[in-house]
């Protein structure tokens, strides 16, 4: 448990526009985070990327501290600026050992969503596991941890209501907005 490492970039610490920066198309996926593995001698390899989110998960020993996270975006991308390097540092949230898993588990169930219940991100997240196992960035640790934390969300999804009334920001708007309205 203590591996796991997690580099996040979400709505909540970064602008939407601006996670598009940290996005790999699929035909430079394997060059670069086979690359991004060995540089930072990383055990196991997980990237994950939606239109609000991009995740490093990853099994290492190293400590994912300032200097870890430098050395980290100059690999990931070899032509960024200093200044690049250094927007991507501290932007990044971190997590690490049972938070970088719990982290993982509120992403799969959407708790840690833009928009919370939306059941998309299960998928996005299975699917991400799968490029990366095929390209061999990942192992058996991934391969449990993503298992467990997909039976989970679907229990969450099956047990809970969380999927009922998806709430996002432009939901809650509109309620309000029906509400003032109805009220004149």
């Amino acid at each position: 448990m203590e591996l796991f490492k997690t580099i996040a970039f979400t709505h909540k610490t970064t602008d939407l526009k601006d996670i598009g920066r940290l996005h790999i198309d699929d035909e430079e996926l394997e060059a670069r985070l086979s690359h991004l593995k060995s540089a930072m001698g990383i055990d196991e390899l997980l990237y994950v990327s939606t239109c609000n989110r991009v995740e490093f998960m990853m099994v290492s020993e190293e400590e994912v501290d300032e200097p870890f996270r430098r050395k980290f975006f100059t690999a990931f991308n070899p032509e960024w600026s200093p200044k690049e390097i250094e927007w991507a540092t501290h932007h990044s949230r971190t997590f690490e050992a049972e938070r970088s898993l719990r982290h993982l588990y509120y992403v799969s169930s959407s708790v840690d969503s833009l928009v919370v219940g939306e059941r998309e991100i299960i998928t996005q997240v299975r699917e991400a596991y799968e490029k990366c196992q095929k390209l061999g960035l990942t192992g058996d640790r991934f391969r449990l941890l993503i298992r467990s934390a997909i039976e989970t969300a679907k229990q969450v999804y099956t047990q809970t209501q969380i999927a009922q009334n998806p709430v996002s920001v432009v939901s809650l708007a509109y309620r309000k907005m029906r509400e003032v309205e109805l009220a004149k």
